[in-house]
């Protein structure tokens, strides 16, 4: 049996509706994020700390869902977007976590929780292959707006 969650705590960020809806799209079944947190000399490889499947995506970020027993306490500072048939795997794009709410409890405990992450600031590379992303993946990409880029 699974347990609506009821009203939002007022402690769990909310985000702007008008923002959070400008521009996102469903993602088709099997795209997932991977969220990463950097070491702090940067000597070594970004560790795993979380993944979740994503929900939609924008320009701007994107909605993912995952299931734990507690809220995500790990920072992470990049995400890599890959998908199950792995033809696309954007990695160590730049974010930041902006919100993170219950949408139901499962039987077992768990808890099943979406989170909004905001991008940081993105290198050309990083736009180009988010846009590919989204004409691909988007289940309504035409009325996405893509980035601009000029090389020199």
């Amino acid at each position: 049996m699974i347990k609506r969650a009821r009203k939002k705590a007022s402690s769990e960020v909310k985000p702007d509706k008008k923002r959070r809806e400008k521009g996102r799209r469903t993602v088709k079944p099997g795209a997932f994020v991977v969220f990463k947190k950097s070491y702090i000399w940067g000597l070594f490889k970004s560790r795993v700390v979380y993944s979740a499947e994503i929900i939609n995506i924008s320009i701007s970020g994107i909605k993912a869902q995952y299931t734990a027993t507690t809220t995500w306490t790990k920072n992470f500072d990049k995400m890599s977007i890959v998908t199950i048939d792995r033809k696309i795997i954007i990695d160590n794009i730049p974010c930041t976590l902006i919100s993170d709410s219950m949408v139901a409890q499962l039987e077992n405990g768990t808890f099943v929780r979406r989170c909004g992450i905001k991008y940081g600031n993105l290198s050309d590379y990083h736009k180009l292959q988010l846009s590919n992303f989204i004409q691909e993946y988007a289940i309504n990409p035409k009325k996405t707006k893509v980035w601009h880029i000029e090389f020199a």
